[in-house]
């Protein structure tokens, strides 16, 4: 009886250290992180961003707006909306949500296609997350261009940088990368 209870403790006092070190935790293991952390992380952005850089007008016109970006965690905090160049004619939105265990993102593009993202946790760390392409409406991806991933690299509190890859036919063609810095008006 002794025995059974020493090796009983024994179990339970494993147990707890390694849950209080984190061995559960996905972001404990080789740099990755769970998608909750990743989630948190996001509404960090929560506000006003600006850009500088090329836009995604393939016209070349920079319209007022073009160069902001805003953040705002919504429903109840179940959602993080990401609009680009909001209120010019190539407006942008991204609504980042949990779904059970994995980080899942919808980009509503002007290419008129939706492509869903998901969070490679195993490819990211807490302060580089990266999204790859997880199928979309309005997607043909033999023929058709769209975002397929993501990687948003954070910085600092005021300075993340947003690399997006775009597909065209099924071949990357091109990624743009803009360094977002918080408006400080």
């Amino acid at each position: 009886m002794r025995r059974l209870f020493a090796f009983n403790v024994t179990v339970l006092t494993v147990s707890l250290v390694a849950t209080a070190l984190g061995a559960g935790d996905e972001s404990a293991k080789g740099g990755a992180v769970t998608a909750r952390a990743a989630f948190d992380r996001l509404k960090t952005l929560k506000g006003e961003w600006k850009h500088e850089g090329e836009g995604c007008d393939p016209t070349g016109e920079k319209e007022p707006g073009w160069d902001r970006v805003q953040y705002k965690v919504t429903g109840a905090g179940s959602a993080l909306v990401e609009v680009s160049g909001p209120g010019t004619k190539m407006e942008m939105l991204s609504v980042y949500h949990l779904d059970g265990d994995d980080l899942k993102m919808t980009h509503y593009c002007p290419a008129q296609n939706q492509p869903r993202l998901k969070l490679d946790r195993g490819a990211s760390k807490p302060e580089r997350l990266v999204f790859v392409f997880d199928g979309g409406s309005n997607i043909d991806p033999a023929k058709d261009g769209y975002i397929s991933g993501l990687v948003l690299s954070f910085e600092s509190d005021s300075l993340v940088k947003a690399d997006w890859q775009f597909t065209q036919g099924g071949t990357r063609k091109e990624h743009t990368t803009f360094e977002l810095t918080r408006d400080s008006k």
